[in-house]
């Protein structure tokens, strides 16, 4: 499978490369429904354009076999929304890639989630920030972490603490989420940079 792509668009964008491959010219809707067995050609084309969203394919509207594969996208992946505040859930699915190059922020692997909420006000990271989180297990205590727990995903201040953790926000109004040490709790990543859209 295809990273960021589930099991069936993997296998459309496979066959709809090998067709290119074999005929010249890429498959209609109607042709990618017909390989499939979908019941409609709504469903092919709801996968073609899944895969046009996530950077595989893109297509030139009003003509039917204008379909270029244009790879892999580039770039840092945003897989969804972080609370700063009570925790919500991140999707692990890229839902777009931003046009950044990676190493711009140092060595590692980056992803990027879109921020909800305000408990990181006083850090400057407000609500609809892109936050970019450099990928890992660890962090120091006071860094700014993505943390998962009880599969919801939320972003403060890492401190460990004697019985557990606390994860502190930045707004004197929002309390510190405390977690146990018999609460699983995983550390996705540290906060490497921040980008806010105008």
């Amino acid at each position: 499978m295809t990273r960021g792509l589930t099991d069936r668009q993997s296998q459309v964008l496979e066959f709809i490369q090998q067709f290119l491959g074999e005929q010249g010219y890429p498959p209609t809707v109607r042709e990618v429904a017909a390989r499939f067995g979908f019941r409609s050609p709504r469903a092919a084309h709801d996968h073609m354009k899944a895969l046009e969203k996530k950077g595989f394919l893109r297509s030139e509207p009003g003509l039917p076999r204008a379909l270029n594969i244009i790879g892999p996208p580039r770039g840092i992946p945003v897989l969804g929304s972080i609370a700063a505040g009570a925790p919500i859930l991140a999707v692990e699915e890229a839902e777009e890639h931003l046009d950044l190059e990676a190493d711009f922020f140092g060595s590692g692997r980056f992803f990027a989630l879109k921020v909800r909420g305000e408990s990181m006000i006083d850090d400057h990271i407000q609500d609809g920030d892109l936050v970019i989180i450099r990928s890992q297990d660890q962090a120091r205590p006071g860094e700014v972490v993505a943390v998962l727990i009880d599969d919801e995903v939320t972003l403060k201040h890492f401190h460990p603490v004697k019985d557990g953790v606390e994860l502190r926000a930045a707004n004197p109004a929002v309390p510190t989420l405390k977690v146990g040490a018999d609460r699983p709790l995983r550390i996705l990543g540290v906060m490497a940079g921040l980008v806010r859209r105008s």
